[in-house]
């Protein structure tokens, strides 16, 4: 039996060789710089928001609701792998270090999601909380040290073998977090606060510590709990790169086949019957595509009439085409597809008119929102580049990721 914390480390380490390469792919496919577009473009808004809020705004309760959500929710990536509930179950006693290196990990990347939170939020605490909250960084830490304190209990929690038991737990956190980022963001006394900690200490040494003595760790329970944190990473790389790990995620949905011969001519080939039912059926394709135009949709609607609508909706339709361009990947470790007599081509032609119909739907979607709020002169522009980005998108761009 390897040493805990070196075990532990081999794990971290292989997780984030993996991590990285789908990194890499993903600043590639060009999604970074639509990010960018849309900071330079929400930041400019987000301050004409905060002109227009009134002083009567309820911004405490704001960083409340936001806050207390975002300590109480206190995954631990342990790294588990489902062979571990045979393998180290016995050596179980042996590896506190592992699962206390898991922690502090936990920890720090939790509270780098509470930094960039509080520093979006930064502009509405300087206008509404500041003078009574006081300074920003005495906040983040005390917001880190309750953190650190919700990563360690939710951690015990897992120990508990009914999901009940494991929600009452994770409700009792709730609440205590909600009463303290009140506390925190509406400037109470120090003295109450104080006494919050005192409660939560008590907390952890005499009931949460006795549950580490009492009850062993729930392995399966572990594992799950890893294996869908790995299925949220894995669900966001494969917008924009084939995943192998969720080509075998596969749901009938038969109520939605009706729609198949509007986006595909699903007889032509066999490729074309095969790209019709993996975007309805396999890997969330149809799922994320949907998304991708309500959002584009919502974002067109707070945004007054401009151009800003207008590059809005082109890279919108851009991150739907790296998106829709992982299907060309989906059959390639499937060698009973090599059994069909395919002409050279039907896979691009396949691939290049669901694409073009896809777009051309997301064109109509949000021509109509453009339609309604926006002016005439918007709405014809939008169709102009709506039509030439489905084609250029589904023609070219669309294939270039395999080139």
């Amino acid at each position: 039996m390897k040493d805990g914390m070196m075990l532990w480390r081999e794990r971290v380490s292989s997780y984030w060789n993996m991590a990285i390469r789908y990194l890499r792919l993903i600043g590639n496919s060009g999604f970074l710089f639509t990010v960018y577009v849309l900071i330079i473009i929400g930041s400019y808004y987000y301050s004409v928001f905060l002109d227009w809020l009134p002083d009567t705004f309820p911004a405490v309760w704001v960083f409340v609701a936001i806050f207390a959500h975002l300590l109480t929710r206190s995954g631990i990536r342990t790294f588990v792998k489902p062979a571990d509930v045979v393998f180290l179950l016995p050596y179980e006693s042996k590896l506190g270090s592992y699962f206390q290196a898991s922690k502090w990990y936990s920890l720090a990347l939790q509270s780098g999601v509470l930094l960039v939170g509080l520093v979006v939020l930064s502009p509405l605490f300087a206008k509404y909380l500041a003078s009574d909250v006081g300074s920003l960084f005495l906040v983040l830490v005390l917001l880190i040290v309750v953190k650190g304190w919700n990563v360690f209990l939710s951690f015990e929690e897992q120990r508990f073998q009914s999901e009940s038991e494991r929600n009452s737990h994770f409700l009792l956190r709730g609440i205590i977090n909600i009463v303290f980022t009140f506390l925190l963001f509406s400037g109470a006394n120090w003295l109450l606060l104080l006494a919050l900690f005192v409660i939560m200490a008590g907390l952890y040494m005499f009931y949460y510590k006795r549950l580490a003595q009492q009850l062993s760790i729930k392995w399966d329970h572990l594992i799950e709990v890893e294996q869908g944190m790995l299925l949220f990473f894995y669900r966001i790389a494969n917008a924009f790169t084939d995943v192998p790990q969720l080509r075998n995620k596969v749901r009938a949905r038969t109520y939605l086949h009706w729609i198949i011969n509007g986006i595909i001519d699903s007889k032509k080939s066999v490729y074309h019957y095969l790209f019709a039912r993996s975007f309805i059926r396999a890997n969330d394709y149809g799922g994320i595509y949907i998304r991708l135009v309500l959002v584009c949709a919502i974002v067109l609607i707070a945004l007054p009439s401009g151009w800003l609508q207008l590059v809005v909706l082109l890279l919108f339709m851009h991150m739907v085409t790296n998106q829709l361009s992982t299907l060309w990947y989906h059959y390639d470790t499937n060698m009973w597809v090599d059994l069909y007599p395919v002409v050279k081509g039907q896979k691009k032609e396949a691939l290049t008119q669901l694409a073009f119909r896809l777009l051309l739907i997301m064109t109509a979607v949000q021509l109509g929102v453009l339609l309604a709020t926006s002016s005439l002169a918007i709405f014809v522009i939008a169709i102009a580049i709506g039509g030439i980005y489905s084609y250029i998108g589904s023609q070219k761009l669309i294939h270039k990721r395999k080139k």
